[in-house]
């Protein structure tokens, strides 16, 4: 079985991570697998496991734009001299150009939906592109593709994401002084920390809101936001202007991010919209103590109170309350984050999700045939 996994980039982000980790563990199931794309700063990990690589420039958001149509006699070519045997595409740019791709080499493609799209587009309805089967990365993402797409029930398969476990459950309880010296963290501070793009759709502004709220009955707290995206000017001024920049610190994006969310004593998604949320399931995986919003996939992560704690989205006296409980009860934090942990273990493995993309792989290569 030789397979493509196709995405406009490999930024250090969701569906990079997502891409990156699939064509790993692919490997490791003796999958022969090529990653196709625009690059990115997780590239170097293909090249540290020995997954093939071929540059192809789509990274773009018009996706019937220039970019588009150049690249597809390349991809063509790509398939044809590859002896592909399937397509797995990640973003809108590449299900469109895999649907045009894959019409004109008879290869089969898949897609994989990692989030919530506008369905009213007209470019949506009459070239929508989802490919033989479509992997949604939870039950709301299922159900937004039937309900709001009229994608077929038996099109569609549920594959919640997975991550790589062993890196995260024996992640140390204890800060490291040095990265806390680094940060200009005092010792014995309770870290509140977020992972994640600064976009609109994140919710970082209600964290923000809800974390100047937190300081006026608890000064004892910081806030960490690791990441990288339009919105950090904005924060950045939110932040100055609510007098708490030296309580709050917005880090770049790494490839690094175990390092800092060791550091974190509570971890926030305030998303307003989320298709599940690969850092907290990371975080739930280091057994933190975690606040999600209730939107998307994430109550499928969340037991209210028992697995972490749900806001409803878009609040900020409703997010700074459950800081603060937390904030203020370390055996509640080790309760909940111990919870989490074993939901992890119990529900997150990227071994399994691998496996049961495989599946599909295979069923949809058989029907080709």
């Amino acid at each position: 079985m030789k397979i493509l996994l196709l995405t406009t980039h490999l930024n250090t982000g969701g569906i990079g991570v997502y891409t990156v980790g699939l064509a790993r563990y692919l490997k490791k199931e003796g999958i022969d697998v090529t990653v196709s794309s625009s690059g990115g700063d997780l590239e170097g990990i293909l090249a540290e496991e020995g997954v093939p690589f071929v540059r192809t420039d789509i990274k773009t958001k018009s996706e019937f734009g220039p970019k588009v149509w150049k690249a597809l006699p390349r991809l063509n070519k790509l398939i044809t001299e590859g002896s592909f045997d399937l397509v797995h595409a990640q973003t809108r740019v590449a299900q469109v150009l895999s649907d045009f791709s894959c019409r004109t080499t008879g290869v089969p493609f898949v897609s994989t939906c990692h989030g919530f799209f506008k369905h009213k587009r007209l470019s949506r309805k009459v070239f929508p592109c989802w490919g033989e089967k479509v992997i949604a990365i939870s039950e709301s993402v299922s159900r937004h593709l039937t309900e709001d797409f009229g994608v077929p029930f038996e099109k569609i398969a549920m594959i919640h994401n997975g991550i790589e476990l062993d890196k995260y459950v024996e992640l140390s309880q204890e800060k490291d002084p040095l990265l806390m010296q680094e940060i200009s963290l005092p010792e014995g501070v309770t870290v509140i920390g977020s992972i994640g793009r600064l976009s609109s759709v994140k919710g970082f502004e209600y964290l923000v809101a809800a974390f100047e709220r937190v300081l006026h009955e608890n000064t004892n707290v910081a806030l960490l936001i690791i990441g990288e995206g339009p919105e950090k000017d904005a924060l950045e001024r939110q932040i100055k202007k609510s007098g708490i920049e030296g309580k709050t610190f917005l880090i770049p994006e790494s490839t690094q991010l175990k390092k800092h969310l060791s550091l974190f004593d509570i971890f926030c998604l305030p998303s307003v919209n989320e298709g599940l949320g690969l850092s907290i399931m990371e975080a739930m995986a280091a057994g933190r103590a975690c606040i999600a919003s209730e939107v998307g996939g994430l109550p499928e992560l969340i037991t209210d109170n028992v697995t972490g704690v749900l806001v409803p989205p878009g609040k900020p006296y409703a997010l700074s309350r459950a800081i603060l409980n937390l904030a203020g009860d370390p055996d509640l934090r080790q309760r909940l984050g111990a919870a989490a942990r074993e939901k992890a273990l119990k529900s997150f493995s990227i071994k399994n999700s691998v496996r049961a993309t495989v599946e599909v792989y295979k069923e949809v290569i058989a029907r080709s045939s």
